[in-house]
C-alpha cells in the first residue's frame, strides 16, 4: 500500500497505538479499526473509509469506519498463521504506506481471530449448556429432536430450522421444524414420514463426507424433489449428521428461506459441535423411550393375561380395591364356562384356547364404560362394574350370559356352549374384596347348579 501521508510521525503514531491498544484492551478489534480510520482522515482526507469483513462471512465486523464508500475500494488479506481470516477494505482513495500497512495487517489480523476464537467458545457453550437445558426437559424422543433443532437454529443463527429421524431401512419415522408455520410443519410431516433418507443426494453427502454438509447455493446442489430442502424452501443450509454406533439415525436442518449466506468458520465449527454432541441426546432419548416402553410392557404382562388379553387376578383385585374405596355400589360378576372341558377334550386345546380367546372378545364387547373385564385363570371371567347396583348389574349379567350362549365359530366348526354367571354387590352382601369375591363365587355356583341363568347373591 502506498500512498501520501501528512507528516512523518503520523505512521509511527499509529504503530504506537496500534500496539498499545492490542497489549491492553481485552477485546482489540474495534478500537484498531477506530485507529486506523482517524488516521487515515487525519493523513488522507475526512472522506475515506476502512472496513474489516470476516473472510468466509456476509456482513463486516464490525461496522465502525465511517467514510465514503464512493471510488475504488483497496482490499488487503488478514492473515493469522497463515490462514486468511478477514479482509481489510479500505474506500475513498485510503492509503497507508507499506510498513504501517503490514502493521496494520498483523494486528487486525490477530485481533480478528482472537474475536472469532472467542466467538466460537461462546457459541459452543451455547450449544452444550442448551442442549443439556432443552433435552433434559424432554419427555420423549420427538421432544428430544425438537431441541437439538431449535438449539441449531439458535447457535448457527438460522431462520428456519428441522430435523429428521430414521429407523430400519432409513425409513423417516419423525419429520419436525422450528420457526415454521403450522401449515408447512404439516407438509413436512406430510410429505417426509416414511420416505426413505437414503434415496436423497443429501443423505448420501453425509454419509461420505461424515462433517456437516454446507451449502451456501442450494441451487447449485442436487436435491430430491420434494424433499426436505425444497419443502423447508431453503436457499441456503446446513446439514448436521447425527451418528449412533451403528451410524446415521437422522440429521438437523437449518438455514435461510430469504437469501443466500455465507458460513463462517465459526459457523462450520459450530455446526461440528452440534455433530458430536447432538446424537448424543438422540439416543438418550431413545434409550428413554425404550425403558419406558419396557416398564410398559412389563406392567402390562404383570396384569394382563397372555392368553386373552384381558387384565388378570391381580388387575381385578387391584380393581376391586379400588372400585371399594370410592364412593358408590359395587357390583362384580363371575363367569364359568358351561362345556369347556368337553371342547378342550374332543376338539384339542388349541381349540379350547381359541374359545377362550372368542369368550373373552364377547366380555370385552358386553363390558359398559369404565367396567373391568379379566380372566382369573381357567375358564373363569369376571366382570367389576364401579358404581352399579343390584339391578344394573343383573341387567348386564343377563346380556353377558346370552351373549355367551350364542355359537362360536372355532376353526371351521360350531361350538356352541353355555356360561353360568353369579353377581354380587358391595354395600350388600360384602363390604371387601374378599366377600364379594367369596359372594359372586356362591352365586356363579349356584346358577350352574341350577341352569337358570345368572343368580345374585343371597337370591
Amino acid at each position: 500500500m502506498g500512498g501520501r501521508v501528512r507528516g512523518p510521525g503520523a505512521g509511527t503514531a499509529l504503530l504506537r497505538a496500534l500496539t498499545r491498544i492490542a497489549e491492553t484492551r481485552p477485546e482489540p478489534l474495534q478500537p484498531l479499526l477506530d485507529a486506523v480510520v482517524d488516521h487515515l482522515a487525519a493523513t488522507t482526507g475526512p472522506g475515506c473509509g476502512a472496513v474489516v469483513l470476516v473472510a468466509a462471512g456476509p456482513a463486516a465486523v464490525p461496522a465502525a469506519a465511517a467514510g465514503s464508500t464512493a471510488g475504488d475500494a483497496v482490499e488487503e488479506p488478514l492473515r493469522h498463521a497463515g490462514v486468511l481470516v478477514g479482509v481489510l477494505r479500505l474506500h475513498g482513495g485510503a492509503r497507508l504506506p507499506a510498513p504501517v500497512a503490514a502493521a496494520v495487517r498483523h494486528h487486525l489480523a490477530a485481533a480478528l481471530r482472537e474475536r472469532c476464537v472467542q466467538e466460537q467458545l461462546r457459541r459452543s457453550a451455547l450449544v452444550s449448556s442448551r442442549l443439556f437445558e432443552l433435552a433434559s426437559r424432554a419427555v420423549d424422543l420427538a421432544a428430544a429432536a425438537l431441541a437439538v433443532a431449535e438449539v441449531a437454529a439458535e447457535a448457527l443463527s438460522a431462520s428456519t430450522a428441522a430435523i429428521y429421524l430414521v429407523g430400519p431401512g432409513t425409513v423417516m419415522t419423525h419429520a419436525l421444524g422450528v420457526r415454521l408455520p403450522a401449515e408447512q410443519q404439516e407438509r413436512l410431516a406430510r410429505t417426509m414420514l416414511g420416505r426413505r433418507a437414503a434415496d436423497s443426494p443429501a443423505w448420501a453427502r453425509l454419509q461420505a463426507a461424515y462433517d456437516p454438509d454446507v451449502v451456501e447455493d442450494a441451487t447449485t446442489m442436487p436435491v430430491r424433489p420434494g424433499g426436505f430442502v425444497q419443502t423447508l424452501g431453503l436457499r441456503s443450509f446446513v446439514s448436521v449428521p447425527l451418528r449412533a454406533a451403528d451410524g446415521l439415525v437422522g440429521a438437523a436442518v437449518c438455514g435461510e428461506t430469504q437469501r443466500h449466506r455465507t458460513w463462517t468458520a465459526v459457523d462450520r465449527e459450530v455446526a461440528r459441535r452440534l455433530a458430536e454432541q447432538a446424537p448424543v441426546v438422540i439416543e438418550n432419548a431413545r434409550l428413554r423411550e425404550a425403558e419406558r416402553e419396557h416398564a410398559r410392557e412389563m406392567e402390562h404382562r404383570a396384569f394382563h393375561d397372555a392368553l386373552t388379553g384381558l387384565p388378570n387376578r391381580s388387575a381385578l383385585l387391584r380393581a376391586l380395591g379400588e372400585a371399594l374405596d370410592g364412593p358408590g355400589a359395587v357390583a362384580l360378576l363371575l363367569v364359568d364356562l358351561d362345556g369347556f372341558k368337553q371342547v378342550n377334550d374332543t376338539l384339542g386345546h388349541h381349540a379350547g384356547d381359541e374359545l377362550l380367546r372368542l369368550a373373552a372378545q364377547r366380555l370385552r364387547d358386553a363390558a359398559p364404560p369404565g367396567a373391568t373385564p379379566a380372566r382369573l385363570g381357567g375358564d373363569e371371567l369376571a366382570l367389576v362394574l364401579p358404581g352399579a347396583g343390584a339391578g344394573e348389574a343383573l341387567a348386564v349379567a343377563r346380556a353377558l350370559h346370552g351373549r355367551l350362549g350364542e355359537p362360536y365359530d372355532v376353526d371351521g366348526a360350531s361350538v356352541l356352549t353355555g356360561a353360568s354367571v353369579g353377581v354380587a354387590t358391595a354395600p350388600g352382601r360384602a363390604r371387601d374384596v374378599t366377600g364379594l369375591l367369596r359372594a359372586a363365587d356362591e352365586a356363579m355356583y349356584r346358577a350352574k347348579r341350577e341352569r337358570t341363568g345368572p343368580r345374585a347373591a343371597g337370591t
